[in-house]
């Protein structure tokens, strides 16, 4: 378990599924992901039951749980690896919060517990994230995790609203530069 005195990062527990189904469901999220159609409550308990081989499917989900003044865990978001790409060294980072749990603080809790696993347990050279150009709020969260704007790509998503253009934005090898 990957843990700091408020926040952790866990597998995916077959009682996430209805954290999962508001979230995978709503439709203002599909851009970020390959899906385009909801999903139904026995798919995502055989997700959450699944056998997940990061080196097979090449990609990893982690539930982010938050630890209250009571000191009692719970579920405020998850953070993706995607794209894993284990001859280059490199993945893909995607990150959500619950809509009541959002400006707290847990965005960035959670990447940098997951920019240490990806250093220190998976040896990645490097991560990054595609950013919507009309998401400053997730610009910023990036930026102030260390990571770094290096491009801009053109029309690269579909979103609500038509084609939007997404800011490539990279992180090296997290424990060594810090």
């Amino acid at each position: 378990m990957l843990e700091n005195a408020t926040h952790r990062l866990r597998a995916i527990e077959p009682e996430d599924v209805d954290i999962l189904l508001r979230w995978e469901n709503d439709s203002n999220h599909w851009w970020a992901g390959a899906s385009i159609t909801p999903f139904s409550r026995a798919t995502l308990l055989k997700f959450a039951t699944g056998d997940h081989d990061l080196y097979r499917d090449r990609q990893l989900r982690l539930m982010l749980d938050h630890k209250n003044a009571q000191g009692d865990w719970y579920t405020v978001g998850a953070i993706d690896v995607y794209d894993f790409d284990v001859r280059n060294l490199r993945a893909g980072i995607g990150v959500i919060v619950d809509h009541k749990e959002r400006r707290k603080g847990h965005a960035s809790e959670g990447l940098d517990l997951m920019a240490n696993y990806t250093d220190e347990h998976l040896g990645l050279h490097l991560i990054y994230a595609e950013v919507p150009t009309k998401h400053e709020a997730s610009r910023k969260l990036f930026l102030r995790a260390g990571y770094k704007e290096c491009e801009v790509r053109k029309q690269w998503i579909k979103g609500v609203d038509g084609w939007e253009d997404v800011v490539l934005m990279q992180l090296f090898n997290h424990k060594k530069l810090a």
